[in-house]
C-alpha cells in the first residue's frame, strides 16, 4: 500500500503554538473539578491509521496523509514528505 513518511519540525514555533499542534495532532488527557474527573480528547492521528516511529515522524497511508499535512502547514511547520510503500497489517488504527 502507497503511505506517506513525514517529518516535521516545529522548534521555532512558540511554546504555546507548539502545545496546540502536538495536541490537535496527538490528543491529549483532560481534567476538570481539579483533578476529580480524567479524559481523553481525541487528536488527529487517533482517527486515523498510522504509525508514529518516533517523536516528529508519522507513516500514514496516502489519503489521510493529507489531513496532517494541511495541519502541519496551519501552523507553519517545517516539512518533509517521502512517498513510501507499507504492508497494511503494520499500521495502527
Amino acid at each position: 500500500m502507497k503511505a506517506r513518511l513525514i517529518t516535521y519540525t516545529i522548534s521555532k514555533q512558540p511554546i504555546s503554538v507548539q502545545n496546540q499542534i502536538r495536541k490537535q495532532l496527538i490528543g491529549h488527557n483532560d481534567t476538570s473539578h481539579k483533578g476529580k474527573y480524567k479524559y481523553r480528547r481525541n487528536g488527529l492521528l487517533d482517527k486515523i491509521p498510522h504509525l508514529k516511529p518516533s517523536k516528529s515522524t508519522i507513516i500514514a497511508p496516502l489519503k489521510e496523509s493529507e489531513q496532517i499535512i494541511k495541519l502541519l502547514n496551519k501552523y507553519n511547520a517545517t516539512i518533509k514528505i517521502y512517498d513510501i510503500q507499507i504492508k497494511e497489517s503494520d499500521l495502527k488504527e
